[in-house]
């Protein structure tokens, strides 16, 4: 297996210093004892994302950046990236963003929901050690939980360490949790809120929150907030949870997952969800992140 995903990662390397790199998948495939088909699935089987989808999806993503960070012409960020004419790179980059890249440039969004994340060690490490690609599919009942509720850079959007964030008022949860009524013991759920519902703002709210059986009396300085009953695909995570491991699981998710998915994201917010926790500190419960969906 680590010699394959060497394999792999020398490869996205090559992809990364020259985006528009036509790769050679007969040649590869060659070179490696293998035939083109299995080749093309082994990339698939580790990274959740074929060869072709990974390579036009980065091309893409790195245009994206372009359009927004410089003031290259259409054409040679087109060029630039590998395409060979500026309609192909038009039509190519509405389809994937949803907006032609001339109305990417003037509305400038804040969130690039499926903007392709490049294939970094850390990330493939994740995908193929730090997480089970193939969700839970379920259907979850509604959940009232009670927390402490703060506002931090949307993680979407940013690289900052969003511990430095949330680590005081989940300290202070702990402190106070004895006082929530009806307290179901030894689960967290760690919520995300967009107010937009599509995380497009630089800021979201979080909360840091037990769950409750009934909401009755809330102690003072908490908010309540009520999951709804949805559709929800459930990614267990095999290391302990924290901002890099979430933001790994984040970029996984929306950048290989979902687009290779029969699901669309559902309305909602995503949320960390901590079981059998005895002792945060001890690493001994089970992490997941969870994500509404819709088909």
């Amino acid at each position: 297996m680590q010699s394959h995903l060497k394999m792999i990662q020398d490869l996205v390397d090559k992809i990364e210093e020259d985006v528009a790199y036509d790769v050679n998948i007969k040649k590869l495939a060659h070179i490696n004892n293998m035939s083109p088909w299995h080749f093309q699935r082994l990339f698939k089987s580790i990274v959740g994302d074929t060869l072709g989808n990974y390579t036009r999806g980065r091309r893409l993503s790195l245009s994206a950046n372009m359009l927004l960070e410089t003031e290259l012409s259409i054409i040679d960020i087109a060029f630039n990236v590998g395409f060979t004419s500026h309609e192909s790179f038009s039509r190519s980059f509405k389809n994937y963003f949803k907006h032609s890249p001339k109305d990417f440039r003037n509305i400038k969004p804040l969130v690039l929901i499926n903007k392709k994340p490049l294939l970094s060690n850390e990330l493939l490490e994740h995908i193929t050690e730090g997480m089970h690609q193939e969700p839970e599919i379920i259907n979850k009942d509604e959940q009232i939980i009670v927390g402490m509720q703060l506002e931090i850079p949307s993680p979407f959007s940013t690289r900052d360490n969003i511990c430095e964030y949330v680590a005081p008022y989940w300290f202070k949860l702990f402190e106070e949790e004895k006082n929530i009524e009806n307290r179901i013991i030894q689960t967290y759920y760690a919520l995300n809120i967009s107010p937009s519902g599509n995380f497009t703002e630089e800021k979201i709210n979080y909360i840091a929150a037990a769950p409750v059986s009934t909401l009755e009396n809330t102690p003072e300085g908490m908010s309540t907030y009520t999951i709804p009953k949805q559709k929800v695909a459930i990614f267990n995570i095999s290391t302990d949870i924290d901002s890099e491991t979430a933001k790994k699981t984040i970029d996984y998710i929306y950048g290989y997952w979902l687009p290779n998915s029969k699901y669309k994201r559902g309305i909602g917010n995503d949320y960390e969800l901590f079981e059998n926790v005895i002792d945060f500190s001890d690493g001994s419960f089970s992490t997941k992140y969870v994500i509404p969906i819709t088909e």
